[in-house]
Formats: C-alpha cells, structure tokens, sequence
C-alpha cells in the first residue's frame, strides 16, 4: 500500500515487473490522484468547437508513433489504465499536449558537476512551478523495470515523471517552453519517461527528442560523470546547449539564438528572465563551494515576487491562472539519493530519499 505522506510530505509509491505490471500497480496506489486528474481534464473540454470527444480523439492520432518510439511506456499506461479504471484513450489523452491550463508554466533548474561542488558530488536542482493544486497530485515513485536501470521520480499521478534518477545515474530535470511549432506527434511526457530508461549520456540524449515529437520542454540530461546539456526544444527542432563550464542555469525562454524564432511570445517570458539572471548571479557566487543546501538557499529566493524564483500564487488571478512552486528537489547523482521539499522552499524542509 502506498504511504499517503505525513503533513508537509508526498505519497511514496513503488512498483517493479513488467512495464504493465508497474502500471497497473502505480495505477491502484495512485487512483485517487488519477480520477481526481481525470475530472479536471473533462472541464478542459467543453466547448462546442473543441470538446472532449474532438480532445481524446485528437490525442489517439499519436498513440501509434508513441507506440514505436517507446512500447515500455505505452504498456505502463495500458497498465494505469487497468489500476485506476480509466479508460485507456482517456489516460493517453491526459498524458498529451491539448491545454496549458494547469500545465507547467514555469520551472527554474540548476545543474553542476563535481568540479564546483564541496564534496565532489554532480548535483541537479529544479522548482516545479505550475499551478497550486497540483501539489495533491505528486508522488515520490520508486520504480523498477525488469529490463531497464530503476528509476526515482517525481511524478504526476505516480506515472508521468517531470524530473527523476535511475540507477545507471541518469538524470532529467528540465523546464517548459512555448513554441509556436507544436503539432500531433509524441506527447513531450514520453522523452522524459524514455530518458530515465537509459544507461549512458548518448542513449539518454536521443530519447530527449525523438523525431516525430508533437512539443518538447527543455530537457536536462545529466549523467553522473558530470556531462550536463540542455535540451531546448521545439517539434521540429532543437539545440543542444552544453555545459562548458561545468554548470548551467535554465528557465523557461530560449537561450539558442537558433531557438528564437519558434518562442511563441516573448512578452510572456519576463518572469522567466528575470528568475535566469537571478539564478545564475546567485550560484557563480557559489561556485566551489556548492552543497545541497546552496540551492535550498537559491530556490528559495523572492527577487520578482510573486514571480519569482520562489513563485507564489498571485491571489489577484483565476486558481488555473496562478503558479507556485509546489516543490524543489535536488539530486545528488553521484550517491543516488534526492533531496525533497514539499511546497514553496522558502517554506519547507529538504528531506533525502534514497534511490
């Protein structure tokens, strides 16, 4: 049975076996959090020109070169559905790119090798930042394929991962982007699933952007060696941004000049500017000296509040307009073990899981 998670805390799940097998068992432990997701989704669509019927049969369009891309997760999904009693179309349509109400607004990530850190260790920073009541649909999964390295994540639902480590010491964090090129393709989940799958910095980086994807965020991918990019993507383009310094800031516009022109609008970004510069004056401060606690300080901070690297719901906005940082996490990829805050950081506590 999974823990529900002491107050300030998230559920605890695990699942191994069989791609499906882990579904199904994520999918019992996590059904509240799935039917819960489900219902929002429906009120999403309702309007005449684009309802729910149009929404799930929009999504089924890809389901074939998602299938070929990735048949492991398409069987976990399979297995969710049979766990949580949702159908199968239903939980591929809410893995999918159909809106960007509740979706990941923002996000502000830190990455570094050993060669700046205190003890030696690559660690990988992120803030979660969308919108506030998608705290109640994070869990902390343990998983563990019969064919693949096992994997931490913090997942949506318990099966849609947004930042994680497995076991081989491969890493993905990452932020979203707006690009104006998105189409049906592979829902920008799935590479961040399938990067979690691999062995090695080469495999790692060819999951993060399939060809034939439908919209990317920007995937970070960091192996324990210390070798960092940034993954910007769009569908039908990216840049691979290399950490050559040894470390790297990301949040949610363009920084390839051959990116700029798929950003949808700009002067919608100006948080995400802000929190870059922010975040990278911050942390060359910090440079050599660079612990876990660094970026408890760091992600904690309210320069540009409410839209700041700390976000807080702006209560002047609509619940599905606001944003918060619901979590931070912090990997230590060199001895495999995260570091958890529930909620805003410049609130909660760190706390160490072990993969």
């Amino acid at each position: 049975m999974p823990r529900k998670g002491a107050p300030g805390a998230f559920r605890e799940v695990s699942a191994s076996g069989s791609h499906f097998e882990i579904g199904r068992s994520i999918g019992k432990q996590c059904r509240d959090m799935a039917l819960r997701s489900e219902k929002r989704f429906r009120s999403w669509f309702r309007s005449p020109e684009f309802g729910l019927e149009k929404a799930v049969a929009y999504a089924r369009r890809s389901m074939p070169a998602t299938r070929q891309f990735y048949p492991g997760y398409m069987e976990e999904l399979e297995g969710y559905a049979a766990g949580t009693g949702i159908k199968l179309d239903m939980v591929y349509a809410m893995s999918c790119d159909l809106s960007d109400r509740g979706r990941g607004r923002g996000c502000t990530d830190i990455v570094v090798n050993a060669e700046w850190t205190k003890d030696d260790c690559v660690l990988a920073a992120h803030n979660e930042d969308v919108s506030p009541y998608n705290i109640f649909d994070i869990a902390i999964a343990r998983i563990r394929p019969k064919d693949e390295p096992g994997y931490l994540g913090m997942n949506y639902g318990g099966i849609w991962p947004t930042a994680g480590m497995n076991a081989a010491g491969i890493c993905l964090t990452g932020n979203a982007l707006v690009p104006n090129d998105t189409r049906v393709g592979i829902p920008k989940i799935v590479p961040c699933r399938k990067v979690l799958a691999e062995s090695g910095i080469y495999q790692a980086l060819k999951a993060s952007m399939p060809e034939g994807r439908g919209h990317s965020f920007n995937n970070i991918v960091t192996d324990s060696n210390g070798e960092i990019y940034s993954m910007e993507g769009s569908a039908t383009a990216f840049e691979a941004l290399y950490a050559e310094n040894g470390w790297l800031v990301h949040t949610n516009h363009y920084l390839s000049p051959k990116m700029w022109r798929f950003e949808e609008n700009l002067h919608t970004r100006f948080s995400s500017i802000v929190r870059y510069n922010r975040a990278t004056k911050l942390f060359k401060k910090e440079l050599g000296k660079v612990e876990v606690s660094t970026f408890k300080r760091i992600l904690s901070d309210h320069v540009g509040y409410p839209e700041s690297i700390c976000r807080h719901a702006d209560p002047a906005l609509d619940e599905e307009e606001q944003t918060q940082s619901i979590f931070s996490v912090v990997f230590d990829l060199t001895n495999r073990a995260a570091w958890v805050c529930y909620g805003n950081p410049c609130q909660g506590e760190l706390r160490k899981y072990e993969l």
